[in-house]
């Protein structure tokens, strides 16, 4: 008995860990996204990275030689569509917002999926997730103080803002399919859904918008594909065994990376508020996810 829970612990180690490195995959992609060049779309952008991910994806699969097309077909197209969706919104507020603060927008996701889970499998909203949407919308409200003006604040329009918040819920969305799917779907299956529909949506978009790159624009998409699919892999790895919950609030190490991308990269302005803010946000996180419902990781 005690051999198993040592083995137990040990696993929950490892997949942690592979969370922390999601995070800091995920964040070194944003820093390229900032980076491109503003006339390559984000359509273009996500359409690269696709192309990208496909390939890898699809190579990976046929070496291990496993159906590639998984068997809930359903729910795989809508964890590709969710995730396309998540990501364009994603890429947009990153490229009309500070770094931290996109960041922190798309970090309440953790929270919406404490909401998906009340309302989609029936789970009672508990004391801890409303202190959670409180300090959360707490946080948001002091970041993006549209009463206070300051440098950081006029870098922010609403439709970005509502942009950010859209590929939040997306996001949360796409966590709960991910959970559901990696029960009996092989990993790499549901990695290959999400560029594969995005390619399929993107394709038209792109061909008739197209601009060529630039050479340093086209190191920052080829980042922009490794840091993503990387970032991806230990995500999907990682919450095959953790609880779509735990696993959220260890992925907030994103907004510490965020952090320090602004300052020392793109020279943002840190001020009182944003700090304040994002710390309420993070507890708000800390809230959401101390209880979570067991339905999502037991169907």
């Amino acid at each position: 008995m005690k051999f198993i829970e040592t083995i137990k612990a040990k696993s929950y180690n490892i997949n942690t860990s592979k969370l922390f490195l999601a995070s800091f995959f995920f964040s070194l992609m944003t820093v390229c996204v900032k980076l491109v060049d503003s006339k390559i779309s984000i359509y273009q952008l996500v359409f690269f990275r696709s192309i990208f991910s496909l390939s890898i994806t699809t190579l990976i699969l046929s070496k291990k030689g496993i159906n590639q097309w998984g068997a809930n077909k359903p729910l795989l197209i809508l964890r590709g569509l969710l995730g396309t969706i998540a990501l364009l919104c994603i890429f947009y507020a990153i490229r009309t917002m500070p770094l931290s603060i996109s960041t922190v927008i798309q970090y309440t996701y953790p929270i919406f999926i404490s909401i998906f889970a009340s309302i989609l499998i029936k789970e009672r909203l508990t004391r801890n997730v409303i202190i959670a949407l409180f300090l959360g919308w707490l946080g948001i409200f002091l970041i993006i103080n549209p009463y206070q003006t300051t440098p950081i604040n006029l870098e922010i329009n609403n439709f970005s803002i509502l942009i950010a918040f859209i590929g939040a819920i997306s996001t949360a969305l796409a966590y709960v399919t991910v959970k559901k799917l990696s029960i009996k779907e092989d990993i790499f299956v549901i990695i290959k859904y999400f560029p594969l529909i995005s390619l399929i949506i993107l394709t038209p978009i792109v061909l008739n918008n197209w601009t060529t790159p630039e050479l340093f624009d086209l190191i920052l998409i080829f980042g922009i594909g490794i840091f993503t699919q990387a970032g991806q892999t230990f995500l999907t790895i990682g919450l095959k065994t953790l609880p779509a919950s735990q696993a959220s609030s260890i992925n907030y190490m994103q907004v510490l990376f965020a952090y320090i991308w602004g300052i020392f990269i793109f020279n943002e302005d840190i001020s009182f508020n944003f700090i304040a803010g994002a710390t309420l946000v993070l507890l708000g996180i800390i809230f959401s996810t101390r209880k979570f419902t067991k339905k999502i990781y037991n169907k």
